[in-house]
């Protein structure tokens, strides 16, 4: 009894916090990389270690390579979505704004999750859940804008709108990959969209013969870090608490993202956040524990 409590209780909770913290610190380690590579070179060069950790793992549980060609579409769609189209967007959205801004966006993809899935079911959201995202979006607000009316005119707008590109995406990876849920296990999803991912990037960066600008130890250190951890382990942990958990709550989880990277880029940028900015990752904490709890 405990010990399938713990399996199907604890470690989905584990596996999901691990892989939003690991997406939070990933923004701010881009940022810094931006200096040395492209944003779709950092994308497809992260590859390379996600797969030195998956194909191994493949191995060692005993995994199944077999994929029926029923399934090939919604793995290239996936991994698409999921791989390339978000990390190529997020990482050239990254090169116009902030490290901190550009994770605080992510806290907007419960909102639409929650009105996709409520479409889907044709079912009206309860009116705690339309709460909490209104909270959520108010501590956004806070965080993205500092307190002010937001303007067109703003330095960061094309930034901003190229990481909510990325988001959408995000949004249509979480829909199209819930039915590959029943038939493979996560280890078994992240291995094949990444080896997928491997080929859909050569459009990006194929005659980008001047990709690599003396990539420097620390930099390749930050590569590998992104490859490993979060291109890898942290895809793997998340796609274990979709189907473990559904969804929506994993998709709210992600709030918790802006508040790693924020604290990131303190540790590492120097970055001291703003009293709004502080007030608005209590409010989207706030928000995130109320649906956990209410689940």
């Amino acid at each position: 009894m405990n010990r399938s409590f713990r399996q199907r209780r604890l470690l989905p909770w584990l596996t999901l916090v691990s892989a939003v913290l690991l997406w939070g610190v990933s923004f701010v380690l881009t940022k810094q990389l931006l200096s040395q590579l492209s944003p779709p070179m950092i994308a497809w060069l992260r590859l390379g270690p996600a797969l030195a950790v998956l194909v191994p793992l493949m191995v060692w549980k005993k995994e199944s390579w077999r994929l029926e060609k029923g399934y090939l579409w919604r793995f290239l769609l996936t991994s698409a979505l999921g791989i390339v189209l978000y990390m190529v967007l997020e990482n050239t959205g990254l090169r116009y704004t902030q490290a901190s801004t550009a994770s605080m966006l992510v806290a907007s993809i419960p909102v639409f999750v929650l009105l996709v899935d409520s479409f889907k079911r044709r079912a009206r959201l309860r009116w705690g859940q339309t709460g909490a995202v209104i909270v959520s979006l108010v501590g956004v607000w806070f965080v993205l804008f500092n307190g002010a009316w937001p303007h067109l005119k703003s330095a960061n707008l094309g930034g901003n709108l190229l990481v909510l590109g990325a988001m959408a995406s995000w949004i249509g990876y979480t829909f199209l990959g819930k039915k590959l849920n029943d038939r493979f296990s996560s280890l078994q999803q992240t291995t094949f969209q990444t080896l997928f991912a491997v080929l859909l990037y050569l459009p990006f960066v194929i005659g980008e013969g001047g990709g690599f600008h003396g990539i420097t130890m620390s930099g390749l250190a930050e590569l590998l870090f992104l490859g490993v951890f979060c291109s890898g382990l942290a895809y793997v942990g998340f796609l274990y608490a979709l189907k473990e958990l559904g969804p929506v709550l994993p998709s709210a989880f992600l709030n918790l993202i802006p508040v790693a990277t924020v604290l990131t880029a303190l540790l590492v940028l120097k970055e001291v956040p703003s009293i709004f900015q502080a007030a608005g990752m209590v409010l989207i904490l706030g928000s995130l524990s109320w649906l956990a709890l209410k689940r």
